[in-house]
């Protein structure tokens, strides 16, 4: 992958590292701030509907802006918010400054794919969007982590300035490596804007926020789900985790790469993959070899069909738009929001932890079945435009 590439992964990492690390530490936060937990719980929240609701608009309202000044721009608007979560001792502002960096991580995601498709050749695009995310991705293997420890020792506002550190390196490398090429603005604004008149493209969404969310209804709640099902102690859950991090890790790439070769198989293969890992998990939770193995699969799965479906949204709209891009990115969110209302539905009516996978592997089978009929819509369409353009020419 060509350099600038790398630069953009860099920068995804330190946004990807944001989102999640309050997490681990909401205890920490809720004491600081004088709140209770589930109110410390909007600093997450509000981050995941900027990037859901304010992604989409960033990229809307910075179509027709040259792309590198804008990646670079919108990097240091979230190294500001991360800079006034980390000097705030109020929750309202804690939210506000939270909501504007997730805004910013959905308008970057969107350019950033757009910078990386046009870096490569159509072949290698999948793999190009497959190496952005993987920054995203490792950050929760490691950029988390380190933030928790970091917070834990130093205060929870120790967290930010990491986060801020890393994104001012990102800010650095991207102005130092992106070529000259990315400084131009979106040739294709206004076709972006026309493309949302597709219908499989809003289905296309529709599939990505079900197969996505399925993970969610279990993810979201797997501390508890191991603790309770499984057996494991709450200390054991951390270091159990890292075999979900290995899984995304490996899933994420290796989705790139067969992409590349077949975008639709591999999808279905993903999601099917998904389905089943789900559903053995249903069965064997309670057998910790068997569950060492499944979290590395539904790490894999989970996270391995971002660059396919990615790229596939990209195929339906026929044109890189950055808020084409930007609305899958927040079709993902949408899943982890939908999935993680689900799952808190699922356990309001039962404390049976294994009923989450089962609802899981429903909403992912439900997503599948969405993208097989977009499929099936768009090909037959695009087929029969192939042949009225071939008969138009006779």
């Amino acid at each position: 992958m060509p350099l600038p590439i790398i630069a953009l992964a860099l920068t995804a990492f330190a946004l990807g590292t944001a989102e999640l690390v309050p997490n681990g530490l909401l205890p920490v936060i809720s004491d600081d701030l004088g709140v209770s937990v589930s109110l410390a719980g909007w600093v997450t929240t509000s981050f995941a509907l900027g990037a859901m609701i304010g992604g989409p608009v960033v990229a809307a309202a910075t179509l027709r802006l040259p792309r590198k000044p804008l990646v670079i721009g919108l990097a240091l608007v979230f190294l500001v918010a991360n800079a006034v979560t980390a000097l705030s001792g109020s929750l309202l502002v804690v939210s506000v400054s939270r909501a504007l960096a997730g805004a910013m991580l959905g308008g970057f995601l969107g350019t950033a794919i757009t910078i990386a498709s046009g870096l490569v050749a159509p072949s290698r695009r999948a793999m190009a969007i497959a190496v952005v995310f993987t920054g995203f991705t490792v950050s929760n293997v490691i950029g988390v982590p380190i933030g928790n420890v970091v917070g834990r020792a130093a205060g929870w506002e120790a967290s930010f300035w990491v986060v801020s550190a890393l994104a001012a390196l990102g800010i650095l490398a991207m102005w130092l490596l992106l070529p000259r090429a990315a400084a131009d603005s979106d040739a294709s604004a206004d076709r972006g804007f026309a493309v949302l008149r597709k219908g499989a493209l809003w289905t296309t969404f529709l599939a990505i926020a079900l197969g996505y969310g399925g993970l969610f209804v279990v993810y979201t709640y797997i501390a508890p789900y191991l603790t309770s099902v499984t057996g494991v102690s709450a200390g054991s859950v951390t270091w159990l985790l890292l075999l979900f991090g290995a899984g995304l890790i490996a899933g994420n790439a290796l989705g790139g790469r067969y992409a590349d070769r077949s975008v639709t198989r591999t999808v279905v293969v993903i999601l099917a993959l998904l389905i089943v890992g789900l559903l053995a998990l249903w069965a064997l939770g309670s057998v910790l070899p068997a569950v060492l193995v499944l979290l590395v699969v539904l790490g894999g799965a989970g996270f391995g069909m971002v660059p396919p479906l990615q790229s596939y949204v990209l195929n339906v709209a026929g044109t890189a738009s950055a808020l084409v891009s930007a609305l899958a990115a927040a079709s993902f969110n949408s899943g982890v929001a939908l999935g993680s209302a689900i799952g808190g539905l699922v356990l309001d009516r039962t404390t049976h932890y294994p009923v989450l996978a089962v609802a899981g592997a429903l909403m992912t089978a439900l997503g599948l079945l969405a993208f097989l009929l977009t499929h099936r819509h768009h090909s037959s369409r695009h087929k029969a435009h192939a042949a009225g353009r071939v008969t138009a020419s006779v």
